[in-house]
């Protein structure tokens, strides 16, 4: 097992040549939104090309979620800077209702880019191929009781109420998992989502000042949450994580890795795009992930490749 942090790949890295190109072209703000843009149609003519319903079910979560704004808003949260900076091709980042209404379509796009060649799959299956991947790497390390569960950055509940049905399908019986998010209109669209009730609590924080009660949990799961973070609050996230998790209890960080060869050597053209949506790609780059788990405490560390795109870290706390 390789734990040990590999350099950025050369296109997110401004001290190469390659890096401070895409810099560059980024710095200048007439090339930057015509690339936001050309990323958000890429996106959608990907998507809908590949059956997946992007305007309408636009349209169709608005209508469901703009009634539940006011119950999913804590007026005590506070929104940390860095959450206001423009992802996605969203000028108002996570902060909207175009976000929050098509992050469910992208989160499906992004599944079946996993497996683009098999032409075939339906974005259901690849959905359910991902998640089934990124729990069983979690299972090894869940060797006590797990009775409560929280999904943080949980956006709009794809991969909460995917972990949920795993936690059934698995025989944990009463086990009772929880979404936290940063933005209100995601919230409120993934309580549509979650029409059953499936989940116990949607909260309205910030993942590293939750106010929650400490040692409250046995699992803690961040899925594509690290890499929208800078590095200071990923630190941040990782400190609340332990306070929020029981001795013994597991905290699992999703995301993209770092060593796969389908990061490292993604075209250029596709990397600038990719890189204009997510400002603080490089700082996930240069973080030392697992260093910074061991200096936040956690122990017993292990990281699995899900697919060829992502890992599986997973920590326990002693």
């Amino acid at each position: 097992m390789r734990l040990s942090p590999s350099p950025p790949p050369n296109w997110v890295d401004d001290r190469t040549v390659l890096g401070r190109l895409i810099a560059a072209v980024l710095a200048v703000e007439p090339l930057r939104q015509l690339l936001f843009l050309q990323a958000r149609r890429m996106m959608i003519r990907t998507a809908e090309t590949r059956g997946i319903p992007w305007r309408q079910r636009r349209e169709e979560l608005r209508l469901q979620a703009e009634p539940l704004l006011e119950a999913c808003t804590n007026p005590a949260t506070q929104i940390p800077a860095y959450y206001r900076a423009r992802f996605h091709a969203y000028q108002e980042g996570n902060l909207c209702w175009q976000a929050a209404c098509e992050t469910e379509q992208a989160t499906d796009s992004v599944a079946l880019r996993v497996w683009k060649e098999e032409k075939q799959l339906t974005p259901e299956a690849a959905q359910a191929r991902m998640r089934e991947a990124i729990y069983a790497a979690i299972a090894p390390s869940l060797n006590a009781p797990v009775r409560d569960v929280l999904d943080i950055g949980c956006s709009v509940g794809v991969g909460t109420l995917a972990l949920t049905g795993w936690l059934e399908r698995r025989g944990y019986g009463a086990v009772q998992v929880s979404g936290l998010d940063l933005s209100p209109q995601m919230l409120a669209v993934a309580r549509v989502r979650d029409a059953g009730g499936r989940v116990h609590a949607w909260h309205h924080a910030a993942a590293e000042a939750t106010g929650l009660a400490a040692s409250s949990f046995d699992l803690i799961s961040a899925q594509f949450l690290c890499h929208e973070l800078p590095a200071a609050a990923t630190r941040a996230v990782l400190a609340e994580a332990l306070r929020l998790l029981r001795p013994g209890g597991v905290l699992a960080l999703v995301d993209q890795d770092p060593d796969a060869e389908a990061i490292r050597a993604m075209p250029a053209p596709l990397a600038t795009l990719l890189k204009s949506t997510e400002p603080y790609l490089e700082a996930y780059f240069r973080l030392d992930l697992p260093a910074a788990l061991s200096e936040a405490g956690f122990v017993g560390l292990s990281r699995v490749a899900s697919d060829h795109r992502h890992r599986v870290l997973v920590a326990t706390r002693p």
